[in-house]
């Protein structure tokens, strides 16, 4: 979350994307090349052999493609452009180099007349270092622990505010006074702030537990690499050790009678020049919302089934606690959100008034996970919420995530799950079907590049992996692979919005942790183009000072919170889709190792 005060005590940051720089390397390992041609639109990571290897090519009346061994520049591969075509988000008028049929693994370039894009990939697995990078940022985005972080990134953190374990409570109730500590240490850090909010805590922890869960055989021990200084259950995937932090952290923001406290952070947005040692500013415990609380107890739920069969009694423990954030629920009817003055001050509200799709996504969880049908009676009793047509799943809206937990529950009925299955799976195929009609093969309608229009796009990605569980269509996985192309570089921009990944990822993502260490995190998910005027200072001036086709309303610049700060959220919809077509491979600190640097322009 960003805040225009601290815009004002820093100088005026560059506009433009440094030119002329740009990084490749094997599976996405980065090294200093030259920037491609213009309009030369690929994945910058690379092509799965076996899939749908297709890449963009803005016209220039040409008709003919080659690939050329990256090395040698050997012509191995040459056809036919496809006919052109305007594309109205991103206002250029676009060919498709369709390479699908070449599957000899390598690393290559396309070749236009005299242009030529980015190196890219093809292998088997080709999008191995980025699932493991974006994986392991959640362990670098670690509160309440010390990390040594020197094979990789170069991150060195002593404790990341210590004083979480004296957080106050700002407001008082029938459970706490103004003034009460609590210990809420641990978790990860949500954004390019230090906030730390059960909501995003709650739905992150639960898109990496449906990533292990649709592909348990995925996930290794030793997967993630875990730095110095960093504590991990030798006895898990080093996948489900990392969410296990995370939980440690929610419990202790669960309250005695299940409600949950909404967020702790600093009553100030702290300044780039802090690192999480450094800021030493007070930190309190804000808000309580119904709608994170049910959240947190959806994540519980889904985890006492993840668990269940690598660690009997943790897993007991979540659905205990599952268990009283439903008796909670049950007992207060009414959706709450409590606002005290000055909460938002150094943090993001994360304001959710309504919180029915998230009761009902914890009630479908949960009767996945016990098949105990007062549950679906729940389900049932709200049948005309649940049976609505989805949106892609937010963290103030998971009525998709509902309607999957039901429809892919083992004890349902058979005819309530049929109705809900099919509002899935109709969403599922809209989804297919725009992206099929968008020049990039993307996800997003107009009005869906906003805020974290990347994250939507790869939600939406992630809806048809889950789609393929309920019904295996090989457009689904298609197009879900076809978001992770548009993450790593396939868009109009050429910009891969995943930091550290592909020939030109984010320079200068909105990071606290990057700029006041001077170390840069791979394998975060920014939020990328944002169309909608207001979302910062400097996009919006961007916007109203230029003709800014929506596709391309993105600046890689510190200060745009809106088009280029990550958050656990988004980078869990990464995880998530990177995670399904990734096999686990034992990945080395050298492959993981970025060879060029991203200095921090505030340090």
């Amino acid at each position: 979350m960003g805040d225009d005060t601290i815009m004002q005590s820093k100088k005026k940051l560059c506009q433009l994307v440094l030119a002329g720089l740009a990084m490749v390397g094997t599976c996405g390992a980065a090294t200093l090349v030259e920037a491609a041609d213009a309009g030369m639109h690929v994945d910058q990571v690379g092509y799965l052999t076996g899939r749908d290897k297709t890449a963009m090519v803005t016209d220039s009346k040409e008709t003919d493609f080659s690939l050329v061994d990256a090395k040698s520049n050997k012509v191995v591969y040459t056809g036919k452009l496809s006919e052109a075509k305007a594309d109205a988000m991103s206002e250029e008028t676009l060919r498709k180099a369709d390479f699908t049929n070449f599957n000899t693994p390598g690393t290559y370039k396309l070749k236009v007349g005299n242009r030529e894009s980015y190196e890219f990939a093809i292998g088997d697995n080709v999008y191995a270092v980025p699932n493991v990078q974006t994986w392991r940022s959640f362990t670098l985005s670690r509160c309440s622990t010390s990390i040594d972080d020197k094979d990789v990134t170069g991150l060195k953190v002593k404790m990341g505010h210590p004083q979480d374990t004296q957080a106050q409570v700002y407001f008082t109730d029938k459970l706490n006074k103004k003034g009460d500590k609590v210990d809420v240490s641990g978790g990860w850090y949500d954004a390019g702030d230090y906030g730390k909010y059960t909501t995003t805590g709650a739905i992150a922890a639960a898109e990496l537990l449906l990533a292990y869960e649709a592909h348990p055989d995925h996930f290794t021990k030793g997967q993630l690499l875990f730095p110095a200084g960093v504590t991990s259950d030798k006895n898990l995937p080093d996948a489900l050790s990392e969410v296990k932090y995370e939980f440690d952290f929610l419990k202790k923001m669960m309250r005695k009678d299940g409600s949950t406290f909404h967020k702790v952070s600093g009553a100030q947005w702290p300044g780039f020049d802090k690192s999480p040692d450094s800021d030493t500013q007070d930190r309190f415990l804000y808000s309580t919302c119904t709608a994170s609380t049910a959240m947190y107890g959806a994540s519980l739920a889904i985890g006492a089934r993840v668990y269940k069969g690598l660690d009997a009694s943790y897993a007991k423990s979540l659905q205990k606690d599952a268990d009283k954030v439903w008796n909670y629920l049950s007992k207060t009817k009414e959706s709450i959100y409590r606002v005290d003055e000055g909460q938002e001050s150094g943090s993001g509200p994360y304001n959710d008034t309504n919180d029915i799709q998230e009761r009902l996504w914890m009630a479908a969880e949960m009767f996945r996970t016990t098949g105990d049908k007062k549950y679906e009676d729940y389900l049932k009793a709200n049948k005309a919420e649940l049976l609505k047509a989805p949106g892609f799943f937010t963290w103030d809206n998971t009525l998709a995530l509902a309607q999957f937990a039901y429809a892919i529950a083992s004890k349902a009925d058979a005819g309530f799950q049929s109705e809900v299955k099919k509002v899935y799976l109709d969403y599922a195929d809209m989804i297919a079907g725009k992206i099929q009609k968008d020049g990039f093969g993307c996800a997003l309608s107009k009005e869906e590049y906003t805020w974290a229009s990347t994250k939507n796009a790869l939600t939406q990605g992630d809806m048809l992996l889950m789609a393929y569980q309920l019904q295996p269509k090989a457009e689904y996985e298609e197009g879900a692979l076809a978001q992770i192309h548009y993450m790593l570089g396939r868009n109009s921009l050429d910009k891969s919005f995943l930091t550290g990944m592909g020939s030109n990822p984010p320079e200068h993502p909105h990071n606290r942790i990057h700029e006041s260490t001077g170390a840069y995190v791979p394998g975060l998910l920014v939020g990328g183009p944002n169309h909608i005027k207001g979302g910062d200072p400097d996009q919006t001036k961007y916007l109203e000072e230029n003709k800014v086709p929506v596709a391309k309303s993105y600046i890689d610049v510190l200060s745009s919170w809106s088009t280029n700060e990550y958050a656990i959220d988004y980078t869990g919809t990464a995880a998530y889709a990177l995670a399904w077509f990734a096999k686990p491979v034992n990945v080395t600190a050298k492959d993981l190792k970025l060879t060029r640097n991203f200095p921090s322009i505030t340090k």
